[in-house]
């Protein structure tokens, strides 16, 4: 497998050319091809680097005229051989062992056909900094962020299918063809090992984030192209506080009934310095605050609820809530299982008694991510009363499933401003849980054998080995009052059987980077010193596909 590796070339330092060319020149993989288009005329210094390659793997393309980023790349990409085409910008470096990582990952499977890598940054003094350590394929998180970036490689033949890069959207070309790439990929593999160094200049994004936001503003108009065309109801917009961030804003067509299931005893506690009962608190802050305007909610009463509690809930709006009576002895599994036999919408939201709506449009934003193609559970960020983070999705590391971003500020931006964006994730708590009707029937519902606990894990788990992705949309918020109506307590053979059911996937979490490490606070990127040793003595971790390689 022969790459390509194409190279735009518009009046770099000359000096800078020079360590981007030596770069490739020093692969551990001699397989490689390196073509660069001179966008232009060149100064001289960079003619003169341009004139002294004699590489016969080296081939230069010279543009009579400037016409732009895109249209560089693409006569670079009209001269490539290769299989495959990498990308990188003249005045970056690449790893020595770039093109040996990429004809591995491109090696796993014959239907692999989009590689990236994780990536960091080259400061003015030379220094590696900034590692950005990736999630394994998470096409929700490209739509608000074009995260995978450095190092990307993508079969030609796609490259030539969808047309090349497109001048409209110069500045975020890379962010629209690998959309429009994603649509037409069968499989795409991320290797979790720093391929690439991206330059910090006085006027490259990598150093100042908002220096372009021309090129940000591109990157939006790509994003909604990119909606547009997959037919997905949503508007896209800049994140005026966070540049290179989108946001998407459903814009639904059409509103399907959505039931919201909720589970209660009845119980009572302080909130905020006041006496209340928490499912008249959770439901009146669904009815005050949500927006959408087509849903139901079925209040599944536990056999120790009080006899007054059906008649108070149902007063609050007869016309939206009902309210139905659970005979058996407590099981969170059974009695969600049991609330959808009773509903009647085509998408569920499981919602916890003990939470509170905090965004106006969370019905909305639910429903837009869970009616995704291959889009299993959608959920959400939710808060402590306090201020802080409770839960932004469940991780699998050392110790297994945790809560991401526990304990941090709610304002907190997470690591690449993760906390801004939907992410694809192993599973999401059945605090506020959205699916569609058919996707929860099809796996079965909630497995009773998790009575307490770790069944919202098992149900993610499920769609998981079914080829779906699990989201977390980090922009709708509830507050969570945690542990109110029942102690929080795991039980020891639940924690046994999940490891028994899903160790592999408990062990490997495709939506995890290996390099990251911690839960909750603790979290945080390997230090660069552990990266750089690994680099020495060759120890990386081993690429991850999506879909799994046994699919």
């Amino acid at each position: 497998m022969t790459l390509s590796i194409v190279v735009p070339v518009y009046r770099p330092d000359p000096s800078h050319l020079v360590e981007a060319i030596d770069s490739v020149r020093a692969q551990t993989d001699p397989d490689w091809q390196l073509v660069l288009a001179a966008d232009g005329p060149q100064p001289a210094e960079v003619d003169a680097v341009l004139d002294a390659l004699d590489d016969p793997r080296i081939v230069l393309e010279r543009c009579p005229t400037q016409g732009g980023i895109s249209a560089a790349t693409n006569a670079a990409i009209a001269r490539a051989t290769g299989e495959f085409v990498a990308f990188l910008d003249n005045d970056d470096v690449l790893s020595p062992r770039a093109t040996q990582a990429i004809a591995r990952a491109t090696g796993l499977a014959d239907d692999v056909d989009f590689v990236y890598s994780d990536e960091d940054k080259l400061d003015p003094g030379g220094r590696r900094v900034e590692p950005f350590h990736k999630p394994g394929w998470s096409p929700e998180r490209l739509l608000g962020q074009m995260y995978t970036c450095h190092l990307s490689a993508y079969r030609k033949s796609l490259i030539d299918q969808v047309g090349g890069l497109r001048s409209e959207f110069n500045g975020a070309q890379d962010h629209d063809l690998a959309l429009r790439i994603s649509r037409l990929a069968r499989r795409v593999v991320h290797i979790p090992e720093v391929l690439y160094h991206w330059r910090q200049s006085a006027t490259s994004t990598a150093l100042d984030p908002g220096s372009k936001q021309w090129a940000h503003d591109a990157g939006t108009r790509a994003v909604q192209a990119h909606l547009d065309d997959a037919g997905l109801p949503a508007l896209a917009v800049s994140d005026a506080a966070y540049p290179g961030v989108t946001v998407i804003n459903p814009a639904l067509r059409a509103h399907p009934l959505v039931s919201i299931i909720v589970l209660t005893r009845g119980t009572a506690r302080m909130i905020r310095n006041e006496s209340v009962v928490l499912d008249e608190h959770g439901v009146r802050t669904v009815l005050q605050r949500s927006s959408y305007p087509n849903y139901e909610i079925v209040v599944v009463l536990d056999r120790d609820a009080p006899p007054a509690l059906a008649a108070q809930l149902e007063a609050l709006d007869p016309k939206r809530i009902r309210t139905v009576h659970n005979t058996e002895p407590f099981n969170f599994a059974d009695a969600n299982n049991f609330g959808v036999d009773q509903a009647e919408g085509t998408h569920l939201i499981f919602l916890n008694d003990d939470t509170e709506v905090k965004t106006p449009g969370w019905i909305e934003r639910l429903v837009f991510w869970s009616s995704i193609p291959d889009v299993g559970v959608a959920g959400c960020c939710l808060e402590f009363a306090d201020g802080r983070i409770q839960h932004a999705g469940i991780v699998s590391r050392a110790s297994g499933p945790s809560h991401r971003w526990a304990g941090f500020a709610a304002d907190h931006p997470g690591m690449f401003s993760s906390l801004r964006l939907t992410v694809n994730m192993l599973a999401t708590t059945g605090a506020c849980l959205a699916i569609l009707r058919t996707r929860f029937e099809e796996v079965g519902g909630f497995t009773k054998l998790f009575p307490l606990n770790f069944n919202d894990v098992d149900l993610g788990l499920k769609l998981v080995s079914r080829g779906y992705r699990n989201v977390v949309d980090n922009r709708t918020r509830l507050y969570h009052f945690e542990t109110s109506t029942r102690p929080k307590t795991v039980e020891a053979n639940e924690v046994h059987l999940l490891f028994e059911r899903w160790n592999g996937l408990i062990n490997d979490d495709p939506w995890d980077n290996p390099n990251v490490r911690g839960v909750g606070v603790e979290e945080t990127p390997a230090p660069p010193l552990l990266t750089r040793l690994r680099e020495m003595h060759g120890t990386h971790y081993p690429p991850r596909a999506w879909p799994p390689l046994s699919c």
